[in-house]
């Protein structure tokens, strides 16, 4: 399957600027059909904690709109507010224009604040696309290895990350990411925002990473751009039958969150 990551710099809380922008990206980049899109945290508002700006603004809806245009899958990222504090989200759409399975931020960035306004997630969340899975996650959760260990044992073959991730620590984001591809032997396609506002001085750097460590496409830090490779499961799935270390793991150890698996 044919990933691309989308890395741009979204005006905040402006989500009709954003979105023209998303897809003025999709539309000159090579996007065929069954291809899979990765897009950043809270992708048409930016990272934001104004949940009366930015939550259920259709964020989903547009998002499958696009997927069912282009024939592809879309991961977008979005807030949700129901009453009270939000969720910082990100959702699958699939080729057909539905939304497959939505994920809910387990490790809010409490050092900014977030849990102030957001609800931690409470489960993971695997989409087997035609004998591929997926697992999405959001920014955040990369320093979390804990996290990924549940779905890694699962047989997850691309973790999927939506970051708005600031330039002061994008030399953790690289190295984290690098290390999260290496213990789960999985693939990591990571899309991360760029440009500056009013929270912060974002970091770009998106990323994916093979199942070996090795950085397959890499995107510069201020660059507008959508980076792009093809993954293919049978290698890193041979890679574990060749080097056999999720074997090892202590499932006792690893701890109880619960994981959703999906059929797309």
């Amino acid at each position: 399957m044919q990933f691309h990551v989308l890395q741009y710099d979204p005006i905040l809380h402006d989500w009709k600027a954003n979105r023209q922008k998303v897809e003025d990206l999709i539309a000159t980049a090579t996007v065929c059909e069954g291809d899979f899109i990765v897009l950043p945290e809270m992708t048409d508002t930016g990272w934001s904690m104004k949940l009366d700006l930015i939550a259920n603004i259709g964020s989903v809806d547009w998002a499958c709109t696009l997927a069912k245009k282009y024939k592809c899958w879309i991961q977008v990222g979005w807030a949700n507010c129901d009453g009270g504090k939000g969720k910082n989200c990100a959702t699958i759409c699939s080729p057909s224009g539905e939304p497959v399975g939505t994920y809910a931020k387990v490790f809010t960035c409490n050092p900014l604040g977030e849990n102030e306004y957001y609800d931690a997630g409470n489960e993971l969340l695997i989409v087997d696309l035609d004998g591929l899975r997926v697992c999405p996650s959001i920014c955040y959760d990369l320093r979390f290895p804990e996290l990924w260990r549940p779905a890694a044992v699962k047989g997850v073959d691309v973790f999927t990350v939506s970051s708005s991730w600031p330039h002061k620590r994008i030399a953790q984001w690289r190295s984290l990411l690098i290390a999260r591809a290496i213990e789960n032997q999985a693939f990591v396609v990571a899309s991360n925002r760029t440009g500056e506002d009013t929270i912060a001085l974002w970091g770009g750097n998106s990323m994916i990473v093979s199942h070996l460590g090795k950085v397959v496409s890499e995107a510069s830090e201020t660059s507008i751009n959508t980076i792009s490779a093809s993954i293919d499961p049978t290698i890193s799935r041979q890679w574990k039958q060749e080097f056999p270390a999720l074997q090892d793991v202590r499932i006792e150890l690893i701890g109880s969150i619960k994981v959703v698996q999906i059929t797309a």
